[in-house]
């Protein structure tokens, strides 16, 4: 168990291999709210294939897959801009790979109604900005990646084969993945072998039904403008050293007062 900090280490990444452990890999910026029920926050948090295998549990084909498709899309859809994790609504197969990439790069969640699932996209996305309506679609070419290493996919998930014999051909299959990602995907760049494409007109976004769709309250005031006159002294460029000092002032005492108390301000 970790102990020493909050955070993986170079020392303890082991679920990233070595050879895929490299600078130039596809990274990510994205932004969020600042809190619970915070306004939105303009700085970045960059992402990176590592933080993606940590939270999807393990590096795969699929995953990297994923990460090639989402920065092709990315390139076209925001260019230099971050994902906006409050204000994206996000479409994948629903597979353990791509979903985690969806989820974790758009802010997307199946609870909330804004990530829906369709199988037919395969190895793709769409994505839809909220705020705007405006949508993008990526998808992978076809025969990009070996048949032969699909069907064995599919196989391996079947209950027919011999347990011994699955013991084996999945060390196999494994490797056969592991070689076509080092010698295909790795060498090539997102737009190479994944088409990004505006949905707007006779192919807008068609969007299947949600799974869920309950209010997701921590980007309910991602509009909400910068206070003029309160501020928190937990605000990440002030780092407050120690527990809020007790003070007086008019915001101050209508917090105190409760939702349903005067206001101390005098605004109606």
């Amino acid at each position: 168990m970790t102990t020493e900090g909050a955070t993986s280490t170079e020392r303890d990444r082991w679920y990233v291999p070595a050879w895929l452990d490299v600078p130039g890999l596809p990274a990510f910026e994205v932004i969020d709210t600042r809190s619970a029920q915070g306004r939105l926050d303009r700085r970045p948090k960059t992402v990176t294939v590592a933080d993606l295998v940590l939270f999807h549990g393990h590096a795969c084909d699929g995953l990297l897959r994923g990460v090639w498709a989402m920065r092709a899309l990315a390139d076209v859809a925001f260019g230099t801009a971050p994902f906006d994790r409050s204000d994206l609504m996000v479409v994948s197969k629903n597979s353990p790979c791509l979903g985690d990439v969806a989820a974790y790069l758009t802010g997307g969640r199946a609870r909330f109604g804004t990530h829906r699932l369709d199988d037919s996209l395969g190895v793709g996305f769409q994505i839809e900005v909220l705020s705007t309506g405006a949508a993008w679609e990526v998808r992978e070419e076809p025969g990009f990646f070996p048949a032969h290493i699909a069907a064995w996919e599919a196989a391996l998930l079947a209950d027919d084969l011999d347990a011994a014999d699955k013991a084996e051909l999945l060390a196999v299959h494994e490797a056969a993945q592991w070689d076509w990602v080092r010698e295909a995907l790795l060498p090539s760049a997102p737009a190479e072998y994944y088409r990004v494409a505006r949905l707007d007109g006779l192919d807008r976004l068609e969007l299947p039904p949600a799974l869920l769709q309950a209010r997701r309250t921590d980007t309910v005031n991602r509009g909400v403008g910068v206070p003029v006159e309160a501020m928190s002294p937990y605000d990440p460029d002030l780092d407050a050293p120690g527990p809020h000092p007790r003070v007086t002032d008019p915001w101050v005492e209508r917090y105190a007062a409760g939702p349903t108390g005067a206001d101390p301000t005098g605004r109606a």
